[in-house]
């Protein structure tokens, strides 16, 4: 596979890709249509292909250009269940040389066959150690170039020139969105449903929420978000499935993603996502694909109970915080994150000094 970056994109040319088109067919026979129940096969089969397309190439292009700085490894190289079962994410990524990842690909397997349905659940279990690892949980989301993006960037079909591409580039930049599903519904009927109205709808679900209106409602219902939703970074990809040409537009956090100034919107697609509702962000605001390794220089992530002060902790399973619930575990993407929240201003000795790189803080 021919890859070239630029401007922080990376562009691919696919046409040596060889598709398993057993593994497809695997997919698509266990695949639950959520959507469109009485959706073909062949068009089922065409959007596996194309997501199985868009994870090659994102492979491809670690392994070419960030094989120095980051390890992957791709869920179907964990799967154990011989393609049966909906995969949570694409991705694990980690820092090179800092994570011995045979604890998390065994945890994983006992996640899919502790599943009792066909949509794979990660544990609360497996969560802790990617954390407490910094291994972050990828996924890839992938959208077939349209014919008004070229026409309204003047774009020829010429992927030799690279004046017409950036500028086919920047008119998807500019009219798409990276997104995720929310957690408290993932459909409404309504067009004019807000972000007021999922707010209360979460309110109805979560009792936590109950004391909370307004600003600050939407607040904790963001909060939530973040910690329900098990993917940790979002990769987008387009592609031209005629041409065999692909393009990696970037990544976000779920942090950033899921922040204060999250949209929530519907994105119907005629005759399959009439009613899908989204969190997005404009494409605008991705990070180049290249700065992905910069994810890992923050400094590992520290958690603080909701119950207590002074103290936050470096692992999960420290016997001052492993009777806290997930959900309810305060995260940080860094101690001085933590530390700039006020309560939280002290390493805990007990996780720190075990970890060999106490700084004498107390």
């Amino acid at each position: 596979m021919q890859i070239t970056l630029f401007d922080h994109i990376a562009g691919a040319y696919y046409g040596d890709l060889r598709m398993d088109d057993s593994i497809v067919e695997q997919i698509v026979d266990h695949t639950e249509e959520t959507w469109q129940p009485d959706r073909r096969d062949e068009e089922r089969g065409s959007n596996t292909r194309q997501g199985k397309v868009a994870e090659e190439i994102v492979e491809q292009f670690f392994l070419q250009f960030l094989e120095d700085k980051i390890a992957m490894k791709s869920y179907d190289d964990i799967r154990n269940d011989d393609f049966e079962k909906h995969a949570p994410f694409d991705f694990l990524i980690w820092k090179k040389g800092t994570v011995d990842i045979k604890p998390i690909v065994a945890s994983i397997q006992r996640d899919i066959d502790n599943t009792p349905n066909n949509f794979v659940h990660l544990s609360e279990y497996t969560r802790r150690l990617c954390k407490d690892a910094n291994v972050k949980i990828a996924e890839v989301k992938s959208t077939q170039i349209r014919e008004d993006l070229k026409r309204n960037s003047g774009f020829s079909g010429n992927y030799e020139d690279g004046n017409e591409v950036r500028k086919l580039i920047n008119e998807i930049k500019s009219k798409d969105d990276i997104f995720c599903y929310p957690y408290f519904t993932r459909s409404v009927s309504s067009r004019d449903y807000s972000m007021e109205d999922y707010c209360q709808l979460a309110k109805q679900q979560e009792n936590s929420l109950n004391p909370f209106t307004g600003e600050k409602l939407r607040k904790m219902v963001l909060e939530l978000e973040v910690i329900h939703q098990c993917c940790d970074v979002f990769i987008r990809v387009y592609l031209d499935l005629t041409a065999k040409r692909g393009f990696i537009i970037g990544w976000l956090g779920k942090e950033h993603l899921l922040d204060y100034e999250v949209r929530l919107k519907r994105m119907p697609k005629r005759g399959k996502s009439e009613n899908a509702l989204y969190f997005t962000k404009k494409l605008s605001e991705v990070e180049g694909i290249d700065t992905l390794p910069e994810l890992f220089e923050e400094g590992l992530a520290v958690y603080a109970s909701p119950y207590t002060t002074n103290f936050y902790h470096c692992k999960t399973d420290c016997k001052y915080i492993r009777n806290v619930k997930w959900e309810e575990l305060k995260v940080f993407t860094s101690e001085e994150q933590a530390r700039q929240d006020g309560r939280y201003t002290k390493r805990c000795l007990n996780c720190f000094d075990n970890r060999g790189d106490y700084d004498g803080e107390s």
